[in-house]
């Protein structure tokens, strides 16, 4: 067939050969371009059949008129031979792809999405393809993927091309209805190109055998292996999409191919969020706050205090979730705008309108406007968790339960070219539209502009077009001029609120780039940001740009700078009481409201404002998470599961709860129920920060495999922060088991890792803990030159008022200066006069230590209790305390104490945790050493058994431990008398 000419048409190489066909590449001599022949064999072309499933091919194809699916251009007869005149596809196939170099995940994604719009074309045509598999997709060198070969497609009202008793596609690649011959629709197509979407991300087929009926009986009983187990790019969300694909029952598969692209481009948008460089998507983990830096200034500690008013008070609060709030004047609750040009709103048009609507409405003098978040909350009491579609009937209940006078219902007819949006303003308690509008001529940049003429619209449906115009100000003047940075911004807030912190710095990294005057990115960055330093540095930012936000979010702004920057607590409330009287709906500021009274010490106060608080709304979900961590600092287990319990029904679909209630279990010591929900947060996301728990708990256990696997996972990350904390938790493994030199080479190669790239926290850190495991060796220089290099470090901190000195203390002490011990110390308590009393703590805790040191275990006793005045009573168990208690002849309170050392690890909540540079470094040494003081407080009871039992699982844990360990001299001789005198 070579240089044959078949009508107007040269034959110029061949292709390629299958069961339908030959496939030429040939010029088309009148347009002078090439194109593809594809012939039906001698052999078929008198199989009446066949001849008619190649003619199907053709009419199926050229049905369609789409950039992803290869052009027909015609089909003809020549000499006997039936041919089919296509597209000629220049490029590789997925196959080639797949058995290539390794692809990105951004690539895969980015294929996989076009396969989408292709298939969605063909899919809307009711056409069924039937044989897609990686040789029938091509990507060409423009980057563009084509699918190919409809030669088995099914076009519905077309002669039905299966034989009795046959399948038809290829055997791999065939859903488990097709492989079993049974009558297939458009989620079969859907299976089928899940196998294809694994194979590239897998590099290998999910569904294998020997043979065929092998093959088939994979497809129909086995599951695929994971496909993260091959890749491990492959975030959680995406093993969720591929399987949910590769369901075998079709009606819990996909049920149209738009579905499958909305997710695929939400994973795919995710991605965009990543660094330069860095291929693995960012993960949804959450630094446990061990980190203590953010806690060592007084604002952020304080946050939390609302605690103690529990201790001074217990309540029970109780609000009917049928309770209806009472209509308030001039209040509206702004609904979803329903996106009817793009259904899964995928580019966010629907969310930035209604938030930027809910923004200019706000600034309206006289009229309240209900937050998203507050609606949010309500239509989940409802069960219906999704925002962007509710009917006008819910919406009426939710607006009813909401207390609003009226309601605004939206929609967006089209986006390109121009924006066409409808609104409707109702009255709630009649049902009565009050205004109608339709609002055209605006192009999707510019959405602001629209915002500010539908927000003049509805001002006047609501007769209240005397409100002066210098009191409003346009939408874009108190947010963002780039509608891509809002957007942004939202998908910040968003993944911020379900705890995946990575995610949401990202996007708001991006806000940011986009708009660097951007005043609530930087506002939102003050609870992101990488470190302290970072933190404050945003807030600042915050309060030079507050001009540019609305009212409501100045305030906030200027309280958090008050509470942070200045440390002026009685100014922070006064700014918060004047918000909430304009705003009582603001969920955040009772929280905050709440903490700084409670740290001003006027608790009936902080009381009030925390039940008013709940009264707002009793949805809240982080109300009642913090109130379950409450409550068990409280030592009130039954009522800190219940409220636990409360928060998990109200988001039962998000990891955050199941690892509260992980925690709250942790706090009472039942370990083996929290590492149940710890499991069951790790099964929503396999990189939820709960992963470093389970690692932490499996060392305490003495499971170093476990916790290094665990680490591993927790490091397994595109952030550089985390990857560093995730080193730092692999150094822990040789602290525990007593090899401190080891560790102390591993700290400073991650040290030189960490100063290149500036991570501040992760050098402090790095810092203490060189510090603390030399002192373990006997090395005091090394250690207080540390110390003070820590204290170097801490001192960059603007509004840090401590700056390491309570370790630095304990470094002098340790190399026999007392006089500048106590001299700092004396530094630390005149630094610390007129601070919150969660900040005065610092100086008994430090005072304490250093009398523990010198041997003086009463007034070390005396000094301890002074500092547990301000925490809760369920607290964080303390070595040097416990030590004291039995070296003072309080053995039962001692043994209680050392006890829960034996099995504690850092937890999220900073209260219980107690935040202070030396306790909280020293926990995994201290969870080893309890073993060996719970030895001699037992010899002191006259327990043997027990001490012969404590002294044993020392030396069997410390086994392989550094040479000269005073602890383990002393084990080994004791237990040798005890053996004998027994």
């Amino acid at each position: 067939m070579i240089g044959k000419a078949i009508s107007h048409y040269k034959i110029l190489e061949k292709l390629g050969e299958g069961g339908m066909g030959v496939v030429y590449k040939a010029l088309d001599t009148k347009l002078d371009r090439p194109l593809a022949l594809k012939f039906l064999p001698q052999h078929l072309a008198s199989d009446s059949a066949e001849k008619e499933r190649f003619l199907h091919e053709a009419r199926a194809a050229s049905a369609l008129s789409h950039p992803n699916v290869t052009v027909i251009h015609e089909i003809n007869e020549s000499e006997g031979q039936i041919y089919i005149a296509m597209e000629f596809v220049e490029g590789k196939t997925f196959r080639q792809l797949a058995e290539g170099k390794e692809l990105s995940l951004r690539k895969v994604l980015d294929l996989a999405i076009q396969v989408c719009d292709g298939l969605a074309a063909a899919h809307r045509k009711e056409i069924v393809h039937r044989d897609i598999k990686s040789e029938n997709l091509m990507l060409t060198k423009e980057g563009q993927v084509k699918i190919m070969d409809f030669g088995l497609a099914k076009v519905k009202g077309a002669t039905k091309l299966t034989k009795a008793g046959s399948t038809l596609g290829t055997t791999a690649y065939m859903s488990p209805e097709q492989a079993s011959g049974e009558e297939i629709d458009r989620r079969s197509d859907i299976f089928s190109f899940g196998v294809v979407l694994y194979e590239l991300l897998a590099g290998q087929l999910p569904f294998k055998g020997e043979h065929q009926s092998a093959i088939i009986y994979s497809i129909l009983n086995e599951e695929p292996q994971p496909v993260a187990r091959y890749n491990n790019q492959v975030s959680p969300k995406l093993e969720e999409i591929v399987s949910k694909a590769l369901s075998k029952d079709k009606e819990e598969r996909y049920q149209h191919i738009d579905d499958l692209q909305a997710d695929l481009r939400r994973e795919r948008k995710n991605l965009e969020y990543t660094r330069a460089g860095q291929p693995t998507p960012s993960t949804a983990v959450v630094r446990p706050k061990k980190n203590l830096l953010k806690y060592l200034i007084p604002a952020s500690a304080v946050l939390i205090v609302f605690l103690f008013i529990l201790i001074l008070k217990p309540f029970k609060l109780e609000v009917g979730p049928e309770q209806k709030a009472v209509a308030a004047g001039n209040s509206m609750a702004v609904m979803y705008f329903e996106n009817l040009a793009d259904p899964g709103d995928q580019d966010h048009t629907g969310d930035m309108l209604t938030n930027l609507l809910i923004t200019s409405l706000s600034q309206t003098g006289g009229l309240e406007v209900i937050s998203r978040e507050r609606l949010y909350d309500i239509q989940q009491e409802f069960n219906q968790p999704d925002l962007k579609n509710i009917s006008p009937s819910l919406a009426s209940q939710i607006a009813q339960r909401a207390g609003v006078k009226t309601m605004l219902l939206g929609s967006i007819l089209q986006v390109r070219p121009q924006l066409a949006v409808t609104t409707r303003l109702i009255e709630v308690s009649s049902g009565r539209i009050l205004n109608s509008q339709r609002v055209t001529g605006f192009s999707s940049d510019q959405m602001f502009a629209l915002v500010d003429s539908l927000a003049v619209l509805v001002r006047n449906g609501l007769n209240m077009t005397n409100t002066p115009q210098n009191e409003t100000k346009s939408v874009a003047e108190v947010t963002t001029n780039s509608p891509e940075a809002y957007r942004s911004y939202l998908e910040a807030v968003e993944l911020e609120k379900r705890f995946y912190t990575a995610e949401a710095k990202a996007a708001l990294n991006r806000a940011l780039e986009l708009d660097s005057n951007f005043a609530m990115a930087y506002f939102l960055m003050n609870r992101l940001g990488e470190d302290e330093s970072s933190r404050r540095r945003a807030l600042k930012r915050a309060w030079e740009l507050k001009g540019k936000v609305t009212e409501k979010e100045r305030l906030q702004i200027e309280a958090a700078y008050a509470n942070d920057i200045d440390r002026n607590l009685p100014k922070a409330a006064q700014i918060l009481e004047q918000l909430l009287q304009k705003y009582p709906h603001e969920q955040s500021s009772y929280m905050q409201l709440g903490g700084i009274y409670a740290g001003l010490i006027e608790y009936e106060k902080a009381l009030q404002t925390f039940i008013r608080g709940l009264k707002s709304d009793s949805l809240d979900k982080s109300l009642w998470n913090t109130l379950a961590y409450a409550y068990a600092g409280l030592n009130r287990r039954q009522e800190a599961l219940e409220a636990v319990d409360h928060y998990l029904r109200l988001a039962p679909g998000e990891p955050n709860p199941y690892d509260s209630k992980g925690e709250i279990y942790f706090v009472f010591g039942e370990i083996d129920s929290a590492l149940y929900w710890y499991k069951k947060a790790v099964s929503f996301r396999t990189d939820f920060i709960t992963i470093e728990k389970l690692g932490l708990n499996a060392l305490v256990q003495g499971d170093y495999a476990s916790a290094e696997k665990y680490f591993q996972q927790f490091g397994s990350t595109a952030d550089k922060g985390q990857k560093a904390w995730a080193e730092m938790d692999r150094v822990l493994i040789p602290v525990h088991r007593g090899q401190f030199r080891h560790a102390h080479q591993q700290l400073l190669q991650n040290l030189s890792s960490y100063q290149t790239q500036k991570l501040q926290d992760q050098i402090i850190e790095s810092y203490a803990i060189l510090a603390i495991v030399d002192g373990e060796c006997g090395d005091y220089p090394a250690m207080l030159d540390y110390a003070k290099k820590q204290v170097t470090e801490l001192k960059k901190i603007p509004g840090n008022i401590i700056y390491g000195r309570d370790l630095l203390a304990l470094a002098w002490l340790k190399n026999g200066d007392s006089k500048m011990a106590y001299k700092i110390l004396a530094e630390i308590k005149k630094d610390l006069s007129g601070e919150a009393l969660n900040q005065q703590r610092r100086y008994d805790y430090t005072a304490a230590i250093l009398a523990f040191e010198e041997g003086k275990y009463d007034l070390a006793l005396e000094q301890f209790q002074k500092a547990w005045q301000v925490v809760v009573p369920n607290h964080a168990p303390q070595y040097h305390f416990a030590v004291a208690l039995l070296k003072a002849g309080r053995t039962a309170e001692a043994i209680q104490e050392l006890q829960r050392l034996k099995w504690w690890s850092p937890i999220s909540f900073p209260n219980i945790s107690l935040p202070v540079f030396i306790g909280s470094y020293y926990w995994p040494i201290a969870s080893v050493k309890a073993h060996y003081w719970l030895g001699v407080a037992y010899e002191q009871t006259g327990d043997k058994a027990k001490a012969i039992t404590k002294y044993e699982k020392f030396l069997n844990i410390w086994k392989n431990a550094d040479q000269g360990i005073k602890e383990v001299e002393d084990a080994k001789i004791r237990l040798a008398a005890l053996r004998k005198s027994a």
